[in-house]
């Protein structure tokens, strides 16, 4: 993807393609920024409302997407890295998906990318432990999502209500 070149390495191509098309029903809680100097791509972010579907849940997959949000993908050309350039580009990701009823955001961070943790940290996001994932209570049951163990999860509220209660992140659906 041209878009991205120089940018980040993408090893599928079509791996972006929601954030780059048309809003459809399987998209439309998805945003992507671009950041450009002189015309050249320097920085990308995007994100897009996190799906789960399980069976028994009291919330809608529907309802899921629009109130948590992915951060997926972070990331700004070499020549331009330490400038506050990711942190501009990720906090008016945050600002967009607040502004559309957005109140937990999450991410995933690869195990093995342990400079990542003191960013997301400067950022104000709480980093889990590997593999972790975190408790979200989706109405009245409470869910580990992104439970991965090849990643870390990170998440920051996107607005007051939404908190950390015994382990369990609570408000996301108030």
């Amino acid at each position: 993807m041209s878009l991205l070149e120089g940018t980040v390495v993408q090893r599928d191509p079509e791996a972006l393609r929601v954030y780059l098309s048309a809003p459809a029903p399987t998209n439309r809680f998805s945003t992507g920024l671009v950041a450009e100097i002189d015309g050249q791509v320097v920085g990308v972010v995007a994100g897009i409302g996190l799906r789960i579907e399980l069976p028994g849940l009291s919330v809608s997959s529907e309802e899921i997407a629009k109130r948590v949000g992915l951060l997926d993908v972070v990331a700004v050309h070499p020549d331009h890295r330490r400038e506050g350039l990711g942190t501009l580009l990720c906090h008016s990701l945050l600002d967009r998906f607040r502004k559309t009823g957005h109140r937990l955001m999450v991410a995933q961070l690869a195990a093995g990318r342990h400079e990542l943790i003191p960013v997301y940290a400067r950022w104000g996001w709480t980093v889990g432990l590997p593999g972790a994932g975190v408790g979200v209570e989706l109405g009245t049951d409470p869910v580990a999502i992104a439970e991965n163990p090849a990643c870390r999860t990170a998440w920051t509220p996107l607005v007051s209500g939404v908190r950390v209660a015994s382990g369990v992140v609570t408000g996301a659906f108030a």
